[in-house]
């Protein structure tokens, strides 16, 4: 079995390798389907329409082909996928509804979970595993006041689209860069992040162009995925419990006539309250609980450009339909000007707190850098490495001490990954994953997971 999938697994590279060597994919021949932004392409021009009138439609497809080589309580591979269904309307646009949008998105979750199945880790390898299921992930409506400085949301919100995340770590393949395990696992059954969501309110405030205050009430607890499997199992009891989580942002040089290197900061801080363990008796392992009385925490996120590749602008599109920026008068025509681009390095850095001695996880961090554009011609291909690491809390490491659980403390991973723009609607991204203490313990030796990522958008 495992000389198989590694067989598979350079199988999928070699004709990665081809692809990346190829000649870019002439975008100028509109009869050529990978030449679509989106793979349906314009769905006989029913789309464009839509869109003008406020309605988008999304459908995209993420598969995990994963595989553990060495260490952790197996060596195997699986299979996991997501089609990711979505539905965003203007309300302004629509019926004339002023300030409003609507959106709901539906997940369909296929495949297994290679870290429960051979791994044990806590830190799990695919970002879209879960429970198989047809489930409801986004349900809101939002109202925008007095020029966007104010947006109140309501309906089904998965805290992780906006709270806690870097832009720059959702590159990353392990689910440990998107809502960090800090909140994740020390929230019952995970929170309210993917793939599951809770009913709720979200204020947004932006008192200036750089500052965005956020706060959002929802339901703590959304169950576990086996019995919250469509999503609408709501409860405003104490089972359900309560979560507030409040966030600050800071933006810089956001525009393009800033001479500086753009980049955000993030902090902010949670509150869970809700319904202990039954019976009173408390049950540690590494890993989010199936419930909980009182959790909280704080992080931080610094999401900043490093280096951003300069280069010439033209008055004329080029081959690939991109155009640089007309020269505003004649002296400046005579000069050679430049823009800057998406390309170039970009880096994060996360770190949390959850100080409470029943806390899973006590203590995070996490970092990374990505590079858009490194090899000549792939400008939308990214390089990227990244390293998280989750303290065990001071209950949860006592309790696997007197299990006599050797080596307890923590799980760590690193991740070395690569995303290849094949088409504009496809990429494949080679994934390589080292987990250390799978679970929290030496137990299991280190694990080496080997994958590739598949997105295709329709």
């Amino acid at each position: 079995m495992q000389f198989r999938f590694i067989s598979i697994i350079l199988f999928c590279g070699l004709l990665a390798i081809d692809g990346l060597l190829a000649d870019p994919i002439d975008l100028s021949n509109p009869f050529n389907i990978l030449t679509q932004q989106r793979l349906a392409g314009e769905f006989l021009g029913y789309r464009p329409k839509a869109e003008t009138n406020g309605v988008v439609l999304s459908l995209q497809s993420v598969s995990d082909l994963l595989g553990n080589t060495k260490g952790g309580e197996l060596q195997g591979g699986t299979y996991s996928g997501l089609l990711n269904f979505g539905l965003a309307v203007d309300l302004q646009k629509a019926v004339g509804w002023e300030g409003a949008s609507l959106k709901n998105t539906w997940l369909w979750l296929y495949g297994n979970d290679v870290s429960s199945k051979f791994i044990g880790n806590s830190l799990t390898a695919s970002s879209i595993a879960g429970r198989p299921a047809f489930r409801c992930y986004e349900l809101w409506l939002q109202q925008n006041l007095l020029h966007d400085a104010i947006s109140l949301r309501g309906g089904m919100i998965p805290v992780d689209t906006e709270f806690m995340v870097s832009d720059t770590a959702n590159l990353f393949v392990n689910s440990t860069f998107g809502p960090p395990a800090v909140f994740t696992m020390n929230m019952p059954n995970g929170g309210p992040t993917y793939p599951m969501a809770t009913p709720g309110l979200r204020l947004a405030l932006q008192p200036s162009s750089w500052l965005t205050l956020r706060s959002a009430f929802t339901q703590g607890n959304p169950f576990s995925q086996q019995d919250n499997k469509y999503g609408f199992d709501w409860n405003f009891g104490q089972a359900g419990g309560l979560l507030n989580i409040n966030e600050a942002e800071a933006d810089w040089c956001k525009d393009a006539s800033s001479k500086g290197l753009p980049g955000y900061a993030k902090a902010g801080f949670w509150f869970q309250t809700g319904q202990g363990q039954q019976g009173g008796e408390e049950q540690f392992n590494f890993g989010s609980p199936n419930s909980s009385a009182y959790n909280n925490g704080f992080y931080g996120i610094i999401d900043q450009k490093l280096y951003v590749v300069q280069e010439k602008a033209s008055a004329s599109p080029d081959k690939n339909g991109d155009s640089g920026k007309a020269p505003v008068s004649p002296e400046a025509s005579q000069a050679s000007s430049c823009s800057c681009s998406s390309k170039g390095l970009s880096s994060f850095a996360r770190i949390g707190f959850s100080p409470d001695q029943s806390s899973i996880v006590g203590f995070y961090t996490d970092m990374g850098l990505t590079y858009t554009g490194l090899i000549p011609t792939r400008d939308a291909d990214k390089l990227g490495v990244a390293f998280g690491f989750a303290q065990m809390g001071c209950q949860c490491k006592q309790s696997y001490q007197d299990n006599g659980a050797p080596g307890c403390g923590y799980e760590s991973v690193a991740e070395l990954t690569y995303s290849m723009r094949l088409a504009p609607a496809i990429a494949i991204q080679p994934d390589l994953q080292y987990i250390m203490h799978p679970g929290g313990t030496q137990q299991n030796g280190n694990a080496l997971v080997v994958g590739m990522r598949a997105v295709v958008d329709f």
